[in-house]
């Protein structure tokens, strides 16, 4: 029997900054419900459909990576929730995590923000859940 206890994974909130490309690229008819809708079902959508809906093909192949990246994190329940708040200029990721550190590599390692779409400034708050 392993005697070692694993760390305890915590609530961690990214607050984030959207860069206005791409607040104009998920501001278009239909993105944010395609993403609801392939995000349900488990997957990102296409980049034939991200395109069909207005958005430049450069971007919906890096959105569509981005959705892939954070619908694997779901499913390894790491990420718990993740959107933007109303008027498409910031987000927020709720995570858990073992540390900060951890947190800040979540949002780190989206594709999204290696591009530049998502603001290098964000907050990561340990959220003390009581219910």
């Amino acid at each position: 029997m392993d005697t070692q206890q694993q760390p305890r994974a915590s609530v961690y909130a990214i607050i984030l900054k959207l860069s206005p490309e791409f607040t104009a690229q998920i501001a278009r008819p239909g993105v944010r419900g395609a993403v609801a809708k392939a995000a349900g079902a488990g997957h990102a959508p296409t980049v034939r459909e991200l395109v069909s809906l207005g958005q430049t093909e450069e971007f919906a192949r890096l959105f569509s990576e981005r959705l892939s990246y954070l619908v694997g994190l779901r499913q390894a329940g790491v990420l718990r929730a993740a959107g933007p708040f109303e008027g498409l200029k910031e987000g927020m990721y709720l995570c858990n995590a073992t540390n900060e550190r951890e947190a800040r590599r979540v949002l780190e390692e989206d594709p999204l923000y290696k591009a530049g779409f998502i603001e290098n400034e964000f907050t990561v708050h340990r959220w003390l859940v009581t219910i």
